[in-house]
């Protein structure tokens, strides 16, 4: 492999107790997916409908576009959810692929990538202006906040200052702030921070709200009344991140330090404190009094991925400060803690979610009776898991939670492969399988294809730690960071 863009894929399974040389399988395929993903989103968004709202208006589970009327993502609408993270997974990609600036076919790309970003970034930022300083779940072409229902009715939706933040804010402003670092607008980046420090505000103050609409045909359960979701700090991580690389220094580390405290103390069961879960549980709502929130059927609901997805944030914005610098010897004291409390945490939520058989993990359960509530498998917790179990791996103190961690990370990288990966649709994901592993034709979340989010972003993380974990048996070329003793010792081969 010369560049990711002469990378080739392969669904390569690995052992479960797969080792560092083992991993090497799949670098190549890990750069294939990511490469060849944003390059659709690229191709597809230049000739779509709508540019430069970002097209990935596709049923993957036919390979065919969404109908233009299509309730799910037709091209009469346009998501806030996909648009910010689309934006953030291009400048991220961006950046990442500017690491072989100087191939002909890199620098066509990126030049493609850089008008694209800057261009959805205005028009993105247009959007919010027209909001009130909002971003929503469903907008019309123009910006406009629309609720859309599945006989395609629309229903305006009134926005402004006094409105609450929700998921499309976080979203956007992750987005708006990474492509503005990314374009080295300093103009942008002082709004998108403007936007960022809000919405962050209001994530700690109370004054979020999802604004995801309940999926028709699912068990999932997006919002509970009377409880508190972890959700908004636990993505609100990959934004401190973000802050950690960019402007590192004591804020950008107390904004995640703040957000995962959020998490750890008032949503995971630590020390035994709710005696009827288990140890390292992470209960996704609770009361505004800290207590598991329980449902109209006494259940106390969890959602795996959400749990597993947080330990790779936390995780990835500890790693950037820590490589960044500049967070006070309390600060570094208190991140060491904090993420020395995640193996656990992946372990457990990995054990309570992941089914070997169909091959994926779990929407939900009821943490007092073990039982799914929602029993359907996404695509995303898995590139999620693979993060998270490799950051563990890379970090943990201890050899056998790295090698517990490097089983968690293989098993969830089989799954993938072999069950969600489409190779004949820009190597995307299926979104959703049921119970049994069939494909499912019901919508999670919205309709549109991930527009790098969730995979591709996962995988650019994972293949920086493969290089860690490979670099031994050729896995990268620069051995600076302690050479092969390190790296074994890293993937607990003592």
């Amino acid at each position: 492999m010369n560049t990711p863009l002469t990378a080739h894929y392969a669904p390569v399974l690995l052992p479960e107790d797969a080792g560092c040389r083992d991993w090497l399988a799949v670098r190549e395929s890990y750069a294939a997916i990511i490469a060849t993903q944003f390059q659709a989103i690229v191709d597809r968004t230049e000739r779509g409908p709508l540019y430069p709202w970002i097209d990935t208006r596709i049923d993957l589970n036919t390979g065919q576009d969404l109908p233009l009327d299509d309730p799910r993502g037709g091209a009469g609408q346009v998501s806030g959810w996909v648009q910010g993270r689309g934006l953030e997974g291009l400048a991220v990609f961006g950046a990442w692929l500017a690491r072989w600036a100087g191939d002909a076919a890199v620098d066509r790309l990126l030049g493609r990538v850089r008008l694209l970003v800057a261009e959805l970034l205005a028009t993105l930022a247009a959007a919010w202006t027209r909001g009130g300083g909002h971003l929503y779940f469903t907008m019309l072409p123009d910006g406009s906040p629309v609720v859309v229902d599945w006989q395609q009715r629309r229903r305006s939706v009134v926005l402004d200052a006094a409105a609450p933040y929700n998921f499309s804010d976080l979203f956007g402003a992750k987005g708006m702030y990474a492509a503005a670092q990314f374009l080295g607008d300093a103009q942008a980046c002082e709004t998108a921070r403007a936007y960022c420090r809000a919405v962050y505000d209001a994530i700690l103050q109370g004054r979020f709200r999802t604004d995801q609409p309940q999926p028709a045909g699912l068990a999932s359960v997006v919002s509970a009344a009377g409880g508190v979701a972890h959700g908004p700090a636990m993505i609100g991580l990959g934004l401190a991140a973000h802050y950690a690389r960019c402007e590192p220094g004591v804020e950008a580390a107390e904004m995640g330090l703040r957000l995962a405290r959020r998490v750890l103390y008032g949503h995971t069961n630590l020390a035994g404190r709710w005696p009827a879960l288990r140890e390292n549980d992470l209960v996704e709502f609770v009361t505004p009094g800290g207590a598991p929130y329980q449902d109209a059927q006494g259940r106390v609901m969890a959602d795996p991925g959400h749990a597993l997805e947080f330990v790779g944030l936390c995780l990835k914005f500890a790693r950037t400060v820590q490589a960044a610098g500049g967070a006070s010897p309390e600060q570094a004291g208190e991140l060491a803690h904090l993420t020395s409390l995640l193996p656990g945490i992946l372990a457990r939520a990995f054990a309570s979610g992941y089914r070997a058989d169909p091959g994926g993990i779990i929407k939900s359960l009821d943490l007092l009776t073990r039982r799914p509530i929602d029993d359907t498998l996404p695509w995303w917790s898995l590139p999620e898991t693979i993060r998270a179990a490799l950051l563990t791996a890379t970090s943990a103190p201890l050899a056998a939670d790295r090698a517990a961690a490097c089983a968690i990370a293989a098993q969830a990288h089989n799954a993938f492969v072999q069950h969600y990966v489409r190779a004949d649709i820009h190597l995307m994901a299926v979104k959703l399988r049921d119970a049994e592993g069939r494909v499912s034709n019901l919508v999670p979340a919205y309709g549109d294809a991930d527009p790098g989010y969730h995979t591709a972003l996962s995988l650019m993380d994972a293949l920086d730690l493969l290089d860690e974990l490979t670099a031994p048996y050729g896995g990268a070329e620069n051995q600076a960071d302690g050479g092969p003793e390190r790296r074994r010792r890293l993937a607990g081969e003592e």
